[in-house]
C-alpha cells in the first residue's frame, strides 16, 4: 500500500525516488523488516503512512477499534450482501462472520435474507486451488466456477430487483477439502453440526511430531504436563497457511507443516490412523489448561491434516494473547505458575480427514510473521527492543483435572 502512495506522490510531482526505491526493496525481501525489533519501529514506512504508529499504539480493542468496526453495528446495514472467501484467506474468519452477523441482525428482512456466502479453497492471492503440497482438483480454480456469473446473478436480483436471477441458488456455497467437492448449505455454521471434543493425551514429551503427543475422543485417565520454552527471538516460522506476502518463500495456503514440527517447541497431538472419514465443517476452537513463567505470553494452535505419504497439511490456526484471555478490551497480566483455561480460536475450515489420515494439533507460542512475537514482559509489545524481551517457560497440562481439548465441528451425514 505504501509502494502504491509513492508511486501516486511521483505521480503527481511531490514524491521521492529514493523513497520508491526503498519501499521496492522492502518489498522484495520482507524478512528484515518483519524481523525487526522494536516492530513500531519502520522510518520507510511512516514517511508514507504516519498512522503506522497509531495502530499499533492501541494493542487493545478500545475506542479507536470499536469506531471503525462495522459488524458491531450490524443493525445500521439495511442491504444484502455477497460475501466471498478462501479457507486460506487471511480474512477466513470475519467472512463468515460477517455472513452470520448480517443474516442474523442486519436491519431489513430484506438484507438479513439477501446475504450470501462461498468459500473455496483459496488464499488472498491465489484462487487456483493449486499448492505445491496439495492440489484440490479441476474444480477449485474459481475459474471453473464462473464466480463473474455468481456476480451477475446477484447484482440482477438486488440492483435490478430481478427475483428470478437468484431462484435456485442455495445461501451458502463452500468447497469440502479432503473429498474435493463444491457443495450447497442452508446455512453457516451449519445446522446439523455436532461440536465433538478431542482430548489431550500422553506422559509430557508431545515435542515435536516424534514426541508421544496424542489425541483422543475419550478424557485421558492419567494427568501430564508438556513443557517447552518460547523465545520471541527464535519463533517458530508461519508455513503457509493464512498470510499475504510478496515472495514465494512466504506463500500461503495448504503447506507441509513437518519443518515446524521438527522443533522442540512445537507441541504435536496427533490421532490413530483414522479407519472412517470425519468431515470437520465450521468453526474450530481450542480450550487449553496452560500456565506461563512470564506474566504474559502467547498460545498458538494449528489443525492439520496428516496423509498417510507423512505430509502434515495445515487447515487452520488461530492464537491467544494471554493477557487478553478475558476480554480484548481489559488485559490482565498472567499470574507466574498459575494455570489458566485458555479458549483459542482456531477459525473455520471445512475437510474430510479420510481413512487413513490422522488429525493433528500443534501448539506453541508463536507463528511468525502470520502474528506478530510476545515479548513475554507484559510490556507494550510494539515498542520494546530485542535486548528487553525475555524468554517464557510455558506448559500445557492435561488429564481429568486438566481436559485440554481440541473441538472439532463435526458433520456426519
Amino acid at each position: 500500500m505504501a509502494l502504491a502512495e509513492a508511486l501516486r506522490q511521483l505521480g503527481r510531482g511531490t514524491g521521492d525516488p529514493q523513497l520508491l526505491g526503498d519501499l521496492t526493496a522492502m518489498l522484495a525481501d520482507p524478512q528484515p523488516h518483519l524481523a525487526a525489533l522494536p516492530p513500531s519501529h519502520q522510518p520507510v514506512l511512516e514517511k508514507v503512512w504516519p498512522w503506522w504508529s497509531d495502530l499499533l499504539a492501541h494493542p487493545s480493542r478500545d475506542q479507536f477499534w470499536q469506531d471503525l468496526s462495522v459488524i458491531d453495528r450490524a443493525g445500521q446495514v439495511t442491504v444484502p450482501a455477497l460475501h466471498i472467501g478462501g479457507w486460506f484467506d487471511i480474512f477466513a474468519a470475519n467472512t463468515a462472520r460477517s455472513f452470520t452477523e448480517l443474516r442474523a441482525r442486519a436491519g431489513t428482512a430484506e438484507a438479513r435474507e439477501g446475504q450470501r456466502l462461498i468459500i473455496g479453497p483459496w488464499d488472498h492471492l491465489n484462487s487456483t486451488g493449486i499448492y505445491p503440497d496439495r492440489r484440490f482438483g479441476l474444480t477449485a480454480d474459481a475459474i471453473t466456477q464462473d464466480l463473474t456469473s455468481e456476480h451477475l446473478r446477484f447484482f440482477d436480483r438486488w440492483l435490478r430487483g430481478n427475483p428470478q436471477a437468484a431462484s435456485g441458488t442455495a445461501p451458502v456455497k463452500i468447497f469440502v477439502m479432503g473429498i474435493d467437492q463444491w457443495r450447497e448449505e442452508q446455512d453457516w455454521p451449519l445446522p446439523d453440526t455436532d461440536y465433538v471434543p478431542w482430548y489431550l493425551h500422553g506422559t509430557g514429551r508431545a515435542n515435536t511430531a516424534a514426541g508421544d503427543g496424542r489425541l483422543g475422543p475419550d478424557v485421558p485417565a492419567g494427568t501430564a504436563t508438556d513443557t517447552y520454552l518460547y523465545d520471541p527471538l527464535r519463533p517458530v516460522p508461519t508455513l503457509g497457511g493464512r498470510i499475504m506476502l510478496p515472495t514465494t518463500a512466504n506463500a500461503a495456503g495448504a503447506v507441509d507443516q513437518r519443518p515446524a514440527e521438527a522443533r522442540d517447541d512445537v507441541l504435536c497431538f496427533t490421532s490413530e490412523v483414522l479407519t472412517e472419514p470425519i468431515e470437520v465443517s465450521g468453526h474450530v476452537s481450542l480450550s487449553l489448561f496452560a500456565s506461563s513463567s512470564a506474566p504474559d505470553t502467547d498460545f498458538t494452535g494449528k489443525l492439520v491434516d496428516v496423509f498417510p505419504d507423512g505430509r502434515a497439511i495445515f487447515l487452520t490456526d488461530g492464537t491467544l494473547r494471554a493477557r487478553y484471555r478475558n476480554s480484548l478490551a481489559e488485559p490482565e497480566p498472567l499470574t507466574p505458575g498459575q494455570p489458566y483455561e485458555l479458549s483459542l480460536d482456531l477459525s473455520i475450515t471445512s475437510n474430510v480427514f479420510l481413512p487413513g489420515h490422522r488429525i493433528r494439533l500443534e501448539v506453541s507460542s508463536s507463528n511468525f510473521p502470520r502474528y506478530d512475537r510476545n515479548s513475554n514482559t507484559g510490556g507494550v509489545i510494539a515498542d520494546e527492543s530485542a535486548e528487553q524481551v525475555t524468554v517464557a517457560v510455558n506448559r500445557v497440562l492435561h488429564g481429568p483435572g486438566y481436559p485440554s481439548r481440541l473441538i472439532l465441528p463435526v458433520i456426519r451425514r
